[in-house]
């Protein structure tokens, strides 16, 4: 898959009134097969520069969003306005069952791009861990001006 997108995200999370952010800006495959659309991309390991993840994220026609993480510390999200979802998050301690309750999801992903935003919230044995954002904000390499190819993580 190539490539030939340049992708930004902002993930936000609120957790006992104290909040964290996580913005990433790298190059993504961006594609739609049978319906659905995928945003694939690798992240970095920030003790461990050498190592890389597979992150893909897919939209299907119900705004249903699934996001998948590779690696050690892998899971795969399910996000569904109104609906709370069981997920798996496998960790270096080993794997904890989440409830995630998506509260929005806005959806203006188009064949040349566009925006991706979800809020949700997980709860850990139906206690509430936090509350999250993600932004996701997707064009094509050629229309974007520093096209480099170097990702960013903050």
């Amino acid at each position: 898959m190539e490539e030939n997108y340049i992708l930004s995200v902002l993930g936000k999370q609120f957790v006992n009134g104290e909040s964290d952010k996580v913005e990433l800006k790298t190059t993504a495959a961006y594609v739609m097969k049978n319906g659905r659309r995928y945003i694939t991309y690798n992240e970095y390991d920030a003790q461990n520069p050498n190592r890389r993840y597979r992150t893909t994220v897919k939209v299907d026609e119900n705004n249903i969003v699934t996001v998948i993480k590779g690696g050690e510390e892998s899971h795969k999200l399910i996000l569904e306005k109104g609906v709370r979802h069981k997920c798996e998050y496998v960790t270096s301690f080993g794997i904890i069952t989440l409830g995630v309750y998506t509260e929005m999801v806005k959806n203006t992903l188009n064949d040349n791009g566009g925006e991706l935003e979800v809020r949700y919230t997980i709860d850990i044995q139906s206690e509430l861990a936090s509350q999250n954002e993600l932004i996701l904000k997707i064009e094509e390499a050629t229309n974007y001006v520093n096209s480099g190819t170097n990702s960013q993580q903050s």
